[in-house]
């Protein structure tokens, strides 16, 4: 009598283990299971951080020179580079694929910046 309780104990365990499996946020917004918030995209509020988080190590003021000498801090840096931000970071033929030696941005942070540069880049 003790294996078919010591087989009941194991299969408890295993359903309690597959119980606790999770998805990261990039697989879920990969997968369509949340929201990527494209409404009123600012460039001050979501694509100014989405470059100080993925952009400045190489293209700020005080590291541009490892970047190709381009800045990408402030409004005014950007706007000049649009179509290749673009190519970049959706690592089209003919671009450098940006970040330079890190996985392509999440699908989400990529559709926030195409929204604010279709929506006509506005410096807000």
């Amino acid at each position: 009598m003790k294996i078919p309780a010591l087989f009941t104990a194991i299969f408890l365990v295993c359903i309690l283990v597959s119980a606790c499996y999770y998805d990261s946020e990039e697989e879920l917004q990969q997968n369509g299971n949340i929201q990527c918030d494209t409404i009123n995209v600012t460039f001050s509020l979501a694509v100014k951080p989405i470059m100080q988080e993925n952009c400045y190590a190489c293209h700020s003021n005080t590291n541009f020179t490892l970047g190709g000498n381009i800045k990408l801090e402030n409004y005014s840096d950007v706007i000049l580079r649009l179509d290749k931000i673009k190519g970049a970071i959706n690592h089209s033929p003919g671009f450098v694929a940006m970040p330079d030696g890190a996985p392509k941005l999440e699908a989400c942070k990529i559709k926030i910046i195409e929204k604010w540069i279709e929506s006509g880049s506005p410096d807000n």
